[in-house]
């Protein structure tokens, strides 16, 4: 018969030692894994609700406005990550406010993270939002065409990603259009989106 020792000290900080340089080595990429999968997510989140807006209106057959909002019931800020809200506009009067018979379709709560959310094109009295009429086709009373969302996080201005928005409600992507390319997306003036990062 013999007997259990177990493990002897030297033993034991060998195997602490191993998985401390280990976690060293793993902490920084899953951090940056972490930071990866939130930045789609949100901009995932942002374009289905641009998608849902837009097909609102569609349907309904009436203007559908999507705006930063930090309440939940008002376009009161333009500062998107604080949430937005989606609503129908029943008399088309476009000013952004919910009254009358206006219906609440969604909203958004704040991002969690440090980052931004911003869309400075799309900036109208104080208020950021986009309004779809029937037609799917933008109803933007300060004539802007178009408008470009930029998120910026903890990864930098370099890594911040877009969505743009053209005149006939279509989002995409944004992508880097220089030549040669530099690595940032460029909004939908063709400018790179890291000088819109707070």
């Amino acid at each position: 018969m013999t007997a259990n020792t177990g493990f002897s000290l030297i033993e034991l900080l060998v195997t602490i030692s191993i998985v401390a340089i280990l976690g060293g080595v793993v902490a920084p990429g899953f951090t940056e894994f972490i930071r990866d999968n939130r930045q789609t997510s949100q901009i995932n989140t942002l374009i289905g609700a641009i998608h849902l807006s837009r097909g609102e209106a569609a349907s309904r057959r009436q203007l559908v406005t999507l705006c930063a909002s930090s309440d939940a019931a008002s376009c009161n800020t333009t500062q998107w990550e604080h949430g937005w809200i989606i609503f129908t506009d029943t008399n088309n009067n476009g000013n952004g406010v919910i009254d009358g018979n206006d219906e609440l379709l969604l909203a958004q709560e704040a991002f969690d993270g440090n980052g931004t959310l911003r869309a400075p094109a799309l900036v109208n009295n104080g208020k950021s939002l986009l309004q779809f009429r029937a037609d799917g086709f933008l109803n933007n009373p300060s004539n802007q065409a178009s408008g470009t969302f930029v998120l910026c996080d903890s990864k930098g201005a370099t890594e911040a990603k877009a969505v743009i928005v053209n005149i006939s409600g279509v989002s995409r992507l944004a992508i880097d259009q220089d030549d040669p390319l530099d690595g940032i997306v460029n909004d939908h003036q063709a400018t790179p989106v890291n000088v819109s990062c707070p």
